[in-house]
C-alpha cells in the first residue's frame, strides 16, 4: 500500500469549510489491491503543523491524530 497526504490550502469547493485550509491523509490501492485495509492495527497518523516565527511569543502549533 501507499499513503497519500493532500493538502487543499483554501478548502474544497464541495465543502461548507471553502475558506480554511484542508488535510486529508488517506490509504491509496490500485485495481489490483481490492479494498485497502489499515494494516497496522491499534495505530495512528499524527499530523503537526509548526509556525516557525522568528519571534518566539508568536509561534504557534498544532497537532492532530
Amino acid at each position: 500500500y501507499a499513503f497519500a497526504l493532500q493538502l487543499c490550502p483554501h478548502g474544497r469547493r464541495s465543502s461548507p469549510y471553502m475558506n480554511y485550509m484542508g488535510i486529508t491523509f488517506h490509504l491509496c490501492s490500485s485495481l489490483n489491491n481490492g479494498l485497502p485495509e489499515w494494516q497496522a492495527g491499534h495505530r495512528q497518523v499524527v499530523l503537526l503543523g509548526l509556525d516557525q516565527d522568528l519571534d518566539v511569543i508568536h509561534r504557534m502549533s498544532l497537532s492532530l491524530s
